[in-house]
């Protein structure tokens, strides 16, 4: 049901008609443990953790960290911290060492919550309590608990992105961003999704796809299946077994399930009402392999990103089908222009609106070049149609998406030209159909060395998150260089095509 009143505190965004014995999570992170999660069980899960934070000393404004698979108490964590008037901070625990210390110095960790599997892994001089075992059990407080209210423009969650530095942002968002985002989705025809199954939850809790389908799902008083990670054979067990009714995801998810013919042959997905793909561009063979494993879902290709949030885009207002490819008609909510020569009907897309960011974390610099009296540079180029309906066409710059994840060529240069055999290398993107694209690489050894391919890849798989690895490696004697004396990306380019033709003939 859709709330008459609506939440001021992220972490409360659950529907007050909700009973307290509703499914709220089916958790499905420990195989073998999988554990139903009510309304009541999980509210109080989440002023546990309030409560324990303020019994540590923790006040109003701390960042408190998370380090961790999918979890039902990972979510208490974000949630209960919020409750508290802490900032929530979620991290990619596979993003390597060196990034994972940047961020938590970044970020300024008062705590840090970690799964035991990456405890190993936690920065020197962060205070960490693991989530699963005594530990924990001990840091909660039970009881009542009465949330704090924020401030306008209070800052509720810090999402890391990617960065053409090679740095990760923190992106900050405030809490009345981040429910209006949930409130955007809270549709009469979501509400009648979610009373026939639940919404299922794959995406990690430090990326927005989870964030904002997580208190969508709990604003309307539904439920849904929670995944450590995603996984295609265990997605596709838990769509049949628990009779899913809304899925979200980026495209490659959707490739790497269509593959497995073996499972979906068994499977029963007559269940699934709304698929959403977004996050990377959709290409229309993806498209066509969801609409063809979900003949009874409506598809939308939806379009957002960390620093201006989502739902800006959506239906028409006169009622028109949307396109297939379309990521939506522009919300009466939000304002957008597309910008440069093409425009107004082609450009880059520069939003206003209400969900976005408040800024950067620690990069005034860079968030008064992002953020211009309201208007925030998307960097991606979108196309207008006579119906005002948009199109995703591509990134302005150099980067480039794999597997959902954003990839700039200056990012894994650095991580590769810290092995000791490179000299010099130029990363570029190959279009691939199951990731979107992949990182390759051209090399130039130093003087009298013969790194190996696999030991380059290996190098950057230490060091970083997996979807940064090159996937090719070629050696070349020399860089090609333009007129700057800069190396000419466009010659590499151009060779990477005769390197794939050639071995396609």
């Amino acid at each position: 049901m859709i709330p008459v009143t609506w939440p001021r505190n992220l972490g409360c965004t659950f529907a007050p008609e909700a009973a307290a014995d509703a499914v709220a999570v089916i958790d499905l992170s420990d195989p073998g443990a999988e554990r139903v999660w009510t309304y009541g069980e999980l509210q109080a899960r989440c002023n546990a953790v309030a409560r324990g934070l303020l019994r540590r000393g923790l006040q109003r404004g701390d960042r408190v960290g998370l380090m961790c698979a999918n979890s039902t108490d990972a979510l208490a964590v974000m949630l209960g911290a919020m409750r508290a008037g802490c900032v929530a901070v979620p991290l990619n625990p596979r993003a390597g060492s060196q990034t994972l210390a940047y961020m938590c110095k970044d970020a300024s960790l008062t705590c840090l919550f970690v799964d035991a599997a990456f405890a190993a892994t936690v920065p020197a001089g962060v205070p960490a309590i693991e989530l699963q075992g005594a530990a924990f059990e001990a840091f909660l407080d039970p009881g009542l608990f009465e949330p704090v209210m924020p401030e306008d423009g209070e800052t509720g969650l810090i999402l890391y992105t990617s960065g053409s530095t090679g740095q990760p942002k923190g992106v900050l968002l405030s809490h009345a961003s981040q429910v209006l985002i949930a409130r955007g989705y809270c549709t009469p025809a979501m509400d009648d999704c979610l009373a026939s199954g639940p919404n299922i939850v794959a995406a990690p809790l430090f990326h927005m796809n989870a964030t904002v389908n997580v208190t969508m799902t709990l604003l309307l008083g539904g439920g849904f299946v929670l995944m450590a990670r995603f996984d295609a054979l265990r997605f596709i067990d838990a769509i049949h077994r628990w009779r899913v009714s809304v899925i979200s995801g980026v495209p490659t998810m959707a490739a790497m399930i269509a593959l497995e013919s073996e499972a979906l042959s068994k499977a029963d997905l007559s269940c699934v009402r709304l698929a959403v793909i977004g996050s990377a561009p959709l290409s229309q063979t993806v498209l066509s392999q969801v609409q063809r494993l979900l003949p009874g879902a409506a598809v939308i290709n939806s379009y957002g990103t960390t620093e201006t949030g989502a739902g800006y885009f959506g239906a028409h207002p006169a009622g028109l089908p949307r396109p297939p490819m379309a990521v939506g008609h522009p919300q009466p909510h939000a304002q957008l222009r597309l910008v440069g020569e093409s425009a107004p009907d082609e450009g880059v897309l520069q939003v206003h609106c209400a969900t976005r960011m408040t800024g950067y974390l620690n990069r005034p610099e860079l968030t008064a070049e992002k953020l211009r009296d309201g208007w925030i540079d998307t960097g991606d180029i979108m196309r207008r149609d006579a119906e005002g309906w948009h199109y995703f066409i591509g990134r302005a710059d150099d980067m480039f998406v794999c597997a959902g994840e954003n990839v700039y060529p200056g990012q894994v240069e650095r991580l590769l030209e810290r092995h000791p055999d490179v000299l010099e290398v130029c990363v570029l993107p190959l279009a691939d159909e199951l990731r979107g694209h992949v990182p390759v690489a051209f090399v130039v050894p130093r003087p009298g060395a013969q790194p190996t391919a696999q030991a380059l890849k290996d190098h950057v798989l230490a060091h970083a998150a997996p979807h940064l690895y090159p996937r090719r490696v070629w050696f070349i004697e020399r860089m090609p260089l333009a007129g700057t004396n800069k190396i000419d990306r466009h010659a590499l380019k151009q060779q990477l095509h005769q390197l794939v033709s050639g071995e396609g003939e």
